[in-house]
Formats: C-alpha cells, structure tokens, sequence
C-alpha cells in the first residue's frame, strides 16, 4: 500500500523478512488491494449481452460461457464477493504456508474491500473503499487515508476485470450439471493454463480454472490454482476459491469517517 516497489523494498531486508514479504505483496496483488496500475490488460473479446443473441443458440461449450462473461461485463455492476487464499512461498532455503480472505462489494464503479492475511505468525488487516471521486485506505485499525480517484481509477478498473480472468469464451469447456450447496449449476473449466499480470506487475500463470454458473450465466463459485515466481527468485503457489452473490442487486457503498 506504499507505492514503493517490491523489488525495492526487498532489498537490504533479512532473508525471511524478504521471503515474507515477497509473498505478502504478491498475495495483497492477487486479491486485488493494489499499489499501482497493472500491465496492459489484453483487449477485451465479443461479448454476447442478454437478448436474442446468436451465442444463445450455440452448444453448452460456448453458451454458458458467453452468458458468464457477460454477467461480468454487465453495467452498472453490482455483486458481493467473498474470497480465500491458500499460499505456499518458498526459495532455495525457506519456506512457509499463508492465508487471505477478502470479501469485495461492487455497485456502479464504488467498491469496499476488506482483506486480511496471515502469514509467518502474524495477521495483516488491509481496508479499500473507492466512493465517488475519492479512495480511501487504511491499515488494520489506523487512520484511513484519502486519495483522488483518479490515482486509482486503472487499479479498480483492473480489479474488477480480475474477478473473472477469462475474456475469450472459446477458452472454456462446458464439463456438465453439478450440485453444489444443493442448487445444480452448470460447471466451465479452462481448457489450457494462461498467463496473467499481477496489480503489482509480476508475472504468474493460473494452472486451472473452473466456474460454476447458474442457468442465466450468474456466476456463483470460482476456483483456481495460481504459481508466480515472484521478487528474487520467491516462487509462490497456492489456490484461490471466490464465491458470488447479489449479482444485479443492490448494494450500498458509503466513505468512511475520518
């Protein structure tokens, strides 16, 4: 939340003090509270919007994956989302295990996003909420900070895009009817690995991705596996699992006091 870069901040710090925060600043990456602008993000593909479509007369492969891509293109957008991480962050001498959860309100461009990670021992609290033109941001119980918007407007932008990683609806393969929490949703998983750009510019790869839609596309649950060789060689592995709600309904972000 610093600004500074991770391969700055590293430098000079003790070996597991690095190895810790190596982790630490991929994992806040992945779960969207981000310090800058991300990568180019590559343009985004067709998208079929609700209607008479000709995506809604193709087979179950493509189908449920148009209508799920298109549930995240939807505006405004509006969804809950909650989120958990499991990390493993190891180099050549060390090695430790972390988690994260996030949970995430979207409506119309506004966001609150509380997250909180552990790792090594030690709980890390993280608050971001993005209201109108202003951010503001904070740090376990300190005092919230406020920024313009502007600062932020392509890292919002971009963490919205990663709740949903894939644009290219060809790039999902329909497995079939599956109960899950007791609803039957309709199960899509990746047909390759694919590569993608972390907010603080670090590189990964997501090893498997699957999605579970309801009928209308509603994206309900999402599960991935992720690698980053991360600063200095730290390579990081974990899963990440994303649970929908309140696509489409209401709401409610307001700014903190300070």
């Amino acid at each position: 939340m610093t600004g500074v870069p991770p391969r700055l901040m590293l430098a000079g710090m003790p070996h597991r003090n690095a190895l810790v925060h190596g982790a630490l600043v991929a994992t806040v990456a992945l779960t969207l509270v981000a310090c800058g602008p991300k990568g180019p993000t590559p343009p985004p593909v067709p998208i079929a919007h609700p209607g008479p479509t000709p995506a809604m007369s193709l087979d179950p492969e493509l189908k449920y994956a148009y209508a799920m891509i298109a549930k995240f293109a939807s505006h405004p957008l509006v969804l809950h989302a909650v989120q958990s991480s499991k990390f493993t962050a190891s180099d050549d001498t060390d090695s430790f295990k972390m988690t994260a959860s996030l949970t995430l309100d979207v409506s119309d461009g506004d966001m609150n996003l509380h997250m909180t990670d552990k790792v090594d021992g030690k709980t890390t609290k993280m608050d971001l909420i993005a209201v109108g033109t202003s951010v503001y941001a904070r740090e376990s119980s300190g005092k919230w900070r406020r920024q313009p918007r502007s600062a932020w407007d392509q890292t919002l932008s971009d963490a919205i895009k990663d709740l949903n990683p894939i644009r290219d609806p060809a790039n999902l393969a329909y497995v079939g009817v599956e109960t899950i929490d007791k609803k039957k949703l309709h199960h899509l998983t990746a047909v390759k690995k694919f590569p993608y750009v972390l907010a603080d510019g670090q590189r990964g790869t997501y090893e498997k991705f699957d999605i579970w839609v309801q009928e209308d596309g509603t994206p309900v649950l999402a599960k991935g596996k992720i690698s980053v060789i991360g600063a200095y060689g730290i390579e990081i592995k974990g899963t990440n699992e994303l649970r929908f709600s309140n696509f489409g309904g209401k709401v409610k972000i307001t700014a903190p006091k300070l």
